[in-house]
């Protein structure tokens, strides 16, 4: 009999000691989830304060380049199929254009990060295009006014005092050989040399 009380007593202490460590281990992966939850209430605190700083500053790159920015709308949304383009404007708002004439418009900061960076990677290399082009067109300006500004100098101090004749002192008449009054003006040029000289300055 004292044999047989043993056993189940051991028995018994096994099943506490199993009974404690699945307590623990539950214990455990409560706290462990908590942990996760935190860790992941942060990082998405942080997923939105970035996308409204991602947000704000591509408003402040595009909304002076005055072009809108198309994105496929596959990129958007690969369920919704009425979706025929998705359109940002400068001002950053994202118009959302359906095939059946229905139009829904989001500002870029209200939309899931997910769709936030896709759009981003649509819209980054057409503003990158349109700046190249940009700078080369006011590249060719600056080119050309650079010209005639170099040309204008060339011919400015022959206007410089047009209409105001160089006057010489007459000496007193007590002294001999007094001379005459002389009035002396800059030579003129010619109309026809300074319109080939412009010319020459834009065709360079």
């Amino acid at each position: 009999m004292a044999t047989e009380a043993q056993v189940q007593s051991e028995g018994i202490s096994a099943q506490t000691e199993a009974s404690g460590q699945k307590d623990s281990s539950i214990a455990l992966s409560i706290r462990t989830l908590h942990e996760e939850a935190m860790q992941l209430s942060e990082l998405q605190e942080m997923e939105k304060n970035y996308s409204i700083e991602v947000s704000s500053l591509l408003k402040l790159i595009i909304e002076p380049l005055n072009a809108s920015y198309h994105v496929k709308p596959t990129v958007v949304s690969s369920r919704d199929s009425s979706l025929s383009d998705v359109v940002v404007t400068p001002q950053g708002i994202v118009n959302f254009i359906h095939s059946q004439g229905i139009m829904n418009a989001k500002p870029l900061e209200t939309l899931p990060s997910e769709v936030l960076v896709r759009i981003l990677g649509e819209v980054i290399p057409q503003i990158k295009q349109i700046l190249i082009e940009k700078r080369q067109k006011v590249s060719v300006r600056v080119g050309t006014l650079e010209k005639i500004s170099r040309e204008f100098k060339k011919i400015a101090p022959a206007y410089a005092n047009k209409g105001r004749p160089q006057i010489t002192t007459i000496p007193p008449q007590s002294q001999r050989g007094a001379t005459a009054f002389t009035p002396v003006t800059k030579e003129k040029v010619p109309p026809g040399q300074t319109q080939s000289a412009m010319k020459a300055a834009i065709s360079e």
